[in-house]
């Protein structure tokens, strides 16, 4: 029997070289030369065949150096392609290639990834084709085929390259390559089944195959599903967060609420997330995903955009396709041209230009919006999960809205999941029903993490400990220490297949994640590292398009192996390819790194090529245009696009619209002093600013910046922006911050001012407006009805809503000051008018109706019809301040109504008073409301409580509020304290009742006066002191024909016989 060494020939089956005659160990690396027995294993696989179109008329058309360089070319690219989805390339075959994904290691998902590789591998190949015919004139195209099913794979032979795969599937892919179209993609059956959930397949056809008689079923592959995939990420397993999962598949058990998962970067929130979509849609639930953006966190609506994009499926779609996308998605809900429809085509960025404006204020498209929303989601068959990443980036505009969804989803099936950073305190983290903190990982489900990244290779013993410990129970870092480590050449191997070939006292952790990154990404060749700082300059997302516009180089491999490198994901396909960050440190890493002039460049780059590539989109995207030149050093031009964003977002969102003016105010405060029109820069967002206030609660800074605005002003020599900034700063102090004395000063000041200022007619309509209304609620009747002549006498040019709100302002004080007969015929005639204003106009108008019903000067009665019809068409457009005034208005008709509704009354004061404490709107409204409220509290026996509020709300209406109102507060507030009767209490009702002595007692705002003087006589026991009050305060009423307090008076002196 012969001995095995005398029966080795030929190469060593280790390093291929030839071997000596019965030589029992390789001569060159050692290796025992026995024949190995047999390797190999049975394998779920896909078998992935291209090919090259007509590569014969390639080889004829070209030299053959040429047609080598090609060739190397493009199977380099589909190589990456395929290492990158973790497969591995079996073969060349000269003219094509042979890959495998499920072997040698088995991949769950081997079908998806052999797809995705499919499809990459096209568009990688066009790109080169592109290339190709520019230099060659000659056409490049592949068909690839793709097959599923149990082979045998291992080492066959001897030499390198042994490794490979045989059976029945490997032959049946190259049939489906052979069947497939130039440039389309062939699955067989078995492949469809099985990535059917999460691709576009072509119809079923039959191909004839070689070596068949018959021809076998087959499906093309036309595109991947993308939401339905997670990525080019390989993500170890999951550890530690079994109670965060098990609460959230509770909370998606029962129901289904808004939750927000808190976490600081790192800890895995968005793996979490994912995890329990992907669970979710195993059940049946649609998922849709939305991404906020650090560098979109200023640009109104952006986050809400791409959520709905995804919610009905239209990203990438041209904005015609889209809203017929849309409309179908929606038919039994609305039609394609009603106000829902353009209102949500707006909200996704693909509103038709040419469609009629929608009338509706901001607040009124906002809540119709979020109700089209909720209407929509309950009209799917299947429960929706709404999943918002990096919810700490949304921008403020969409964040109120999604939070209102978020919010109305509660009433449905639904589930709204965010993630965010724990400084995020947004409207989305405010209305959170549940909250799932994450803390870092404990010691032991750290090792786990690190052990099963590293692998169980006996010479990685401790490191794993090592590393877990400088990771400090945070995955992240904990994974980027162990790329670091294999990067710099300590670790040979890959995830879970490490061994430790460097020095173990070589072995340095980084002492922070940005030395990790940083070390790696200069790592990568320069022609990588510099497609990776550009698309950072974009944005934590980012598109092949974009990235165009600042590279000239072709970028498809470097961008395969910043995927391969974990540094970058792959997020869509077709239509157009999209890439995202893999952690957000990784874009602020390579951000930073880079040379502010490299970046400033960039920046200028980016604006341009935003601008252009659509010309119809120019305004909606000015913020990011804005937000790109600032960064590239042209404060200017930025300041320039601010404002045209802040412009375009004014009917949109006026909160949006004062943050563009804010920041174009920063840039020109940044200016220096003798820069060119530095001045008028600084003056014009001031004064939006301060004119706009009364639409906000929260005008920060606004006492600063209007004294920085009277300075600038003053240096001009031009005092208008400050007189409209002051206006409005006067409407604002009326009737949002109850500070009535400072706005009177303010109408001095500005009274002041109109003679030294030249203005268009309109613009002076606006001022004395502001005046008009200044005298009104300081009671200075006739100073109000001066400047009402004057507006009143302004050319017919100027606004209608201006002249008719001076009119039927001037009709109430006409009533009041006793010419009743003029002030009804001009309040009439001035309602009429305001039926012909725009809608918002309209209503702002009409609330005037609540405020005669009040003084008693019109029968209520007559006025139910108006109130109810300013109620109907303030709830239609939506508009909060003008919700908040028709409902007082229609409450206090009600009330004084002869067939009183008081219970629907009451009600709807109730409603105005939750919208005034929730907006902190029209809180002068709250001086009459909160009395007709403690009123009917202390017929509810809640005496003490209703005495208590009237207090405060007297208190602090008596010295900062209006006269006209507050006497509804002192009113009430006397009769109750009278009625509970002590000592103190009329002590009390006495001080109240004096606090008012310095007016004259002649208009219908003294009438509460006169009334609880009469009342306090009566309950002394004064009868003659009685009758003279009761008889002055029935006088009154008769002269001015108050309607509503005559019948009242009457009793009062009746009671005196």
């Amino acid at each position: 029997m012969l001995s095995q060494a005398t029966e080795a020939t030929g190469q060593c089956g280790s390093c291929g070289n030839d071997l000596r005659a019965k030589a029992r160990f390789c001569d060159v690396c050692g290796s025992p030369v026995s024949p190995r027995p047999a390797t190999g294993e049975h394998k779920q696989v896909t078998v992935l065949f291209a090919d090259v179109v007509g590569s014969m008329k390639l080889a004829a058309a070209l030299d053959a150096e040429r047609l080598q360089e090609i060739m190397n070319e493009m199977f380099n690219r589909a190589a990456a392609v395929v290492q990158r989805y973790h497969g591995t390339v079996d073969k060349f075959t000269g003219d094509g290639l042979m890959a495998l994904f499920g072997a040698p290691v088995a991949l769950e998902d081997h079908a998806l990834r052999a797809c995705i590789s499919a499809l990459e591998i096209h568009s990688a190949t066009n790109e080169l084709a592109a290339e190709v015919f520019r230099r060659d004139e000659v056409s490049l195209q592949l068909r690839v085929g793709l097959n599923s099913g149990e082979v045998i794979a291992g080492e066959i032979g001897f030499g390198q390259g042994r490794y490979t795969a045989v059976g029945h599937p490997v032959g049946m892919a190259q049939r489906m390559e052979a069947a497939a179209p130039p440039g389309g993609v062939m699955c067989s059956l078995s492949t469809a089944r099985l990535v059917e959930d999460a691709t576009r397949l072509g119809s079923l056809e039959y191909v004839a195959i070689k070596g068949d008689d018959e021809p076998v079923p087959a499906r093309q592959l036309l595109a991947m599903e993308s939401e339905r995939t997670v990525l080019g990420r390989d993500e170890g397993l999951m550890l530690g967060r079994d109670a965060e999962m098990n609460r959230l598949q509770d909370l998606f058990d029962s129901r289904g609420c808004l939750v927000g998962i808190v976490g600081p970067p790192g800890l895995g929130k968005s793996r979490l997330l994912r995890e329990f979509t992907t669970i979710a849609a195993s059940q049946g639930a649609e998922i849709v995903v939305g991404r906020c953006e650090a560098h979109t966190s200023t640009l109104a609506f952006r986050a809400l955009s791409r959520l709905l994009r995804a919610m009905f499926s239209v990203e990438g779609l041209g904005a015609g396709e889209a809203r017929e996308q849309v409309a179908a998605q929606c038919a039994p809900l609305f039609t394609p041209h009603s106000a829902e429809a353009q209102i949500l085509f707006e909200a996704m960025g693909i509103a038709d230009a040419a469609a009629p404006p929608v009338q509706l204020s901001v607040e009124g498209r906002r809540r119709r919006l979020v109700e089209t929303l909720t209407r929509t989601v309950r009209s799917r068959s299947a429960r929706i999960v709404f999943a918002l990443e990096d919810a700490h980036w949304v921008d403020e505009s969409s964040d109120g809205i999604l939070a209102d969804l978020a919010t109305a989803l509660d009433e449905t099936t639904s589930m709204f999941v965010m993630t965010y950073r724990p400084e995020f305190h947004g409207a989305l983290h405010q209305r959170s029903r549940q909250t799932i903190t994450l803390r870092p990982l404990t010691e032991s489900a750290s090792v786990r993490q690190v052990g099963h990244l590293l692998g169980g290779d006996t010479s990685l013993r401790n490191l794993a400990e090592r590393i877990a410990a400088a990771a400090a129970g945070n995955p992240f870092f904990a994974e980027e220490i162990v790329r670091d480590l294999g990067g710099r050449g300590v670790l040979s191997g890959s995830r879970g297949r490490y061994q430790l070939i460097g020095d173990v006292d070589e072995i340095t952790v980084p002492a922070t994640v940005q030395a990790v990154l940083a070390a790696r990404i200069d790592r990568l060749s320069a022609a990588t590292k510099s497609i990776l700082n550009a698309a950072a300059v974009i944005g934590n997302h980012f598109d092949v398009d974009t990235l165009r516009a600042l590279l000239t180089e072709s970028v498809s491999t470097c961008l395969a192996e910043l995927v391969s490198a974990e540094l970058i994901d792959q997020v869509e396909f077709v239509p157009r390819q999209r890439y995202c960050f893999h952690h957000p440190l990784v874009r602020t890493v390579a951000y930073e790194s880079q040379l502010s002039a490299i970046r400033v460049r960039a920046h200028r780059t980016l604006a341009a090529a935003i601008e252009a590539r659509d010309s119809g989109a120019v305004d909606a995207n000015a913020e990011l245009i804005a937000t790109h030149l600032e960064a590239g050093g042209e404060p200017v031009q930025a300041y320039r696009w601010h404002l045209r964003a802040a412009e375009w977002l004014r009917s949109r969102d006026v909160r949006a619209a004062r943050a563009a003016w804010e920041r174009a105010r920063l840039i020109a405060d940044g200016l220096a002093d003798d820069s060119e029109g530095v001045i008028a820069m600084r003056i014009t967002p001031r004064a939006l600013l301060i004119s706009t206030a009364l639409y906000v609660t929260d005008a920060i800074g606004a006492d600063q910046r209007y004294q920085e605005l009277r300075e600038l002003t003053m240096r001009s020599g031009d005092l208008t922006p400050l007189a409209l900034a002051t206006a409005g700063r006067i409407w604002s102090f009326g009737i949002n911050d109850i500070r009535v004395p400072e706005a009177v000063a303010l109408a001095s000041e500005l009274e002041d001012m109109v003679d030294s200022i030249a203005c268009e007619a309109a613009t002076m309509a606006i001022i004395l407006n502001a005046i008009a209304f200044a005298r009104f609620v300081d009671c200075d009747f006739d100073a109000a009805l001066r400047v009402i002549d004057a507006i009143l006498a302004l050319p017919d040019d100027v606004p209608a809503n201006e002249k008719v709100a001076a009119l039927v302002l001037r009709a109430v004080i006409e009533m009041c000051i006793g010419d009743t007969e003029l002030g009804r015929r001009n309040f009439q005639e001035g309602i009429a008018q305001a039926h012909t204003l725009p809608p918002l106009n309209y209503v702002m108008v009409s609330h005037y109706s609540g405020t005669v019903a009040m003084l008693g000067m019109w029968r209520a009665d007559d006025l139910l019809d108006e109130t109810r019809e300013a109620l109907r068409c303030a709830e239609a457009l939506g508009d909060i301040s003008g919700i908040i005034a028709t409902l007082w208005a229609r409450g206090t008709v009600l009330l004084r109504a002869e067939k009183a509704a008081h219970d629907e009354g009451i009600g709807l004061l109730e409603r105005a008073r939750a919208l005034i404490e929730e907006h902190k709107l029209h809180v002068l409204a709250l001086t009459t409301i909160g009395a007709e409220l403690a009123i009917d509290a202390a017929r509810k026996g809640l005496v003490d409580k209703a005495i208590d509020d009237l207090r405060a709300w007297f208190s602090l209406h008596i010295e900062c509020g209006s006269p006209v109102f507050v006497g509804c507060t002192g009113e009430a507030l006397v009769a109750l304290l009278i009625e509970r009767g002590s000592l103190d209490d009329l002590a009390e009702a006495h001080r109240i009742v004096d606090r008012w002595d310095g007016r004259p007692g002649t208009t219908a705002v003294d009438l509460w006066w006169l009334k609880s003087r009469a009342l306090l006589a009566k309950a002394a026991g004064d009868s003659g002191d009685y009758a003279e009050q009761a008889n002055q305060y029935l006088s009154l009423c008769e002269k001015l024909d108050v309607v509503g307090r005559l019948a009242e008076a009457r009793r009062m002196v009746d009671e005196i016989a």
